[in-house]
This record gives structure tokens, sequence and C-alpha cells, in this order.
């Protein structure tokens, strides 16, 4: 279940918060402990690519949104769940963003403060609407 990529992809990032190089046994530890089937894998291993690839811009469009937080001063729980959703609607056309948003909020709910859940929805929602305004320019 992409549920359960996404949660894997998650850990990872929140691993490589504290460790810049999560080691490929570590990776497959947690693909494993999330028991994800080669196709949930595949989705995985291009998410992490994906922010692993953009993650000075992801970084950089999160601060911009987070008004009034410099993303140093994010929740670690909270900037991953960001990180994640904001990848998903940057370089994933296939996923809708209402998707990756609910995706995201579960990810909050379940590793993240109470508190966090309605701050984080704000970003995402200030961020879907800012995605949709630029599609329709284009």
């Amino acid at each position: 279940m992409r549920r359960d990529a996404r949660e894997a992809v998650y850990k990872i990032l929140f691993a490589q918060l504290f460790n810049n190089e999560t080691e490929d046994g570590f990776i497959d530890d947690v693909f494993n402990e999330q028991k994800l089937n080669s196709s949930d894998k595949d989705f995985a291993v291009a998410l992490i690519s994906a922010v692993n690839e953009h993650r000075a811009e992801i970084e950089e469009d999160i601060s911009k949104f987070a008004r009034g937080y410099n993303i140093d001063r994010l929740y670690s729980t909270d900037k991953c769940a960001l990180t994640l959703a904001f990848a998903e609607i940057k370089y994933f056309d296939d996923i809708p963003t209402v998707v990756s948003i609910d995706e995201s909020l579960f990810l909050v709910k379940k590793y993240s403060t109470p508190e966090s859940l309605n701050y984080v929805n704000g970003i995402l929602a200030s961020f879907k609407k800012y995605t949709e305004s630029q599609n329709e320019d284009n």
C-alpha cells in the first residue's frame, strides 16, 4: 500500500535529519518493516530520490509557506511530513494533491503533536492554493 510506502519514506527522511547518509541496509530494513511490495518499494525509492534531488528547493518552498517560521524551527516530525507532501505535489503529477495532503496529515497525526495538525494543514492548504493558481496561469 502506498500509505506504507509513504510511512517508510517518512521514517527515512526523519533519519536523514540526524544522519545525512542513510545506508542502503537501513533503507531495506525500513522497507521490510513496512512490508512493502515491489511496486511500493519503487514508489518509495522514487519519492526519496525526488526529495534528495530537490531538497534545497523543497525546503525553500516550505520556508516560504511556513510564514513566521524558519524551517529549522519546525518540529522534525512536521518538517518530514511537509517535505514528503511538497515533493509529491511538485514532482508526482499522477498523485492528486488532496491525496498527498491527506497522507501527510495522517503522518502528522501519528507522529507529531495535536497542535501540529492545524499548522501543517494550513501550510499545505496555502501551497495547494498557490500551485493551483500557477497551473491556471500556464
